[in-house]
Parts: structure tokens; sequence; C-alpha cells
């Protein structure tokens, strides 16, 4: 009897947002009209949704992507703002390595004047509702990278 009800004790400790509904939220995502692939596409829920679902995903070589939740595919429905953004790194610098360190060590080589060696970063920012249904969120990043770090 006793195992039982213990059995039953852990059945019900379980993470409570597994029984929240997703719907498969995908798209994919460009700057000036060509894809953006390595972009973190991240989705962050208004304050008024019902259920708040925060997720995202990185993009690949087509620019696509998939939302996830906690390992699930997919988000609540509601409004979300969505940013995107790209770091991109100067010729030899690793993307383990981090940025701030990486513009500074490439300016103490002196290859940061000529501005090909700069870390930059391509950002962009949407209002976008995901419906009750399967929904594609596309979005397109306008302009060109800037420079991470001005000095």
């Amino acid at each position: 009897m006793i195992a039982a009800s213990a059995a039953g004790l852990i059945g019900c400790s379980g993470d409570e947002t597994a029984r929240i509904k997703l719907v498969p939220v995908s798209g994919t995502v460009t700057n000036n009209g060509k894809p953006l692939e390595g972009a973190q596409v991240t989705f962050t829920p208004d304050p008024t949704n019902t259920v708040s679902t925060p997720g995202g995903d990185v993009t690949g070589p087509d620019g696509n992507y998939k939302a996830m939740f906690r390992g699930r595919s997919g988000l609540a429905p509601g409004k979300y703002k969505v940013l995107v953004t790209k770091t991109i790194l100067p010729p030899g610098v690793r993307a383990g390595d981090d940025p701030v360190m990486a513009q500074i060590a490439a300016e103490s080589r002196g290859l940061a004047s000529s501005g090909e060696a700069a870390v930059k970063q391509l950002k962009g920012e949407f209002d976008r509702e995901v419906a009750n249904e399967p929904s594609i969120v596309d979005c397109d990043v306008k302009g060109n990278p800037t420079p991470l770090v001005n000095r």
C-alpha cells in the first residue's frame, strides 16, 4: 500500500510545463533578403500572454529555424518579441572565443583598423504573433553588421 502511494506521488511531481499545448513555429531569417545562417532567434512572450513559453533556435544554412521551448518543438499561442542576433567574428577567431576579447586581441595586432577583423553584430527585433495553429514566422533583418565594440 505504501509503495503504491509513493509511486503515485512520483507521477505527480512532474514538470507542469509538459502539459502546455504548443503549436509548431518555424520560419526563415534573412538579412536584406538573403538567408542568414548561424543567427540566434529568441522568442520572448508578451506579459499579456495566457501562457509564457520563451523559446528559440539557431538558423541553419538556408536561414531556417524551428522554435523550441524546454526541449519541445513549438510555442504557446500569443504575442512575442522576436530578437535575431548574429555575431560575426574576425578571421582566425573561433566561435567559443569571447567576442570582446577577440576584438581586443585583433586591435592589439593592428588588424581591426581595416574593419575586416572587427567583431561585428547583426541585430533585428520584431513583434510577431503565434496563432492557434502551426505558424510560419519569417524575419528579414535590414542593414549591415555593426562593430560590437566601439573604441
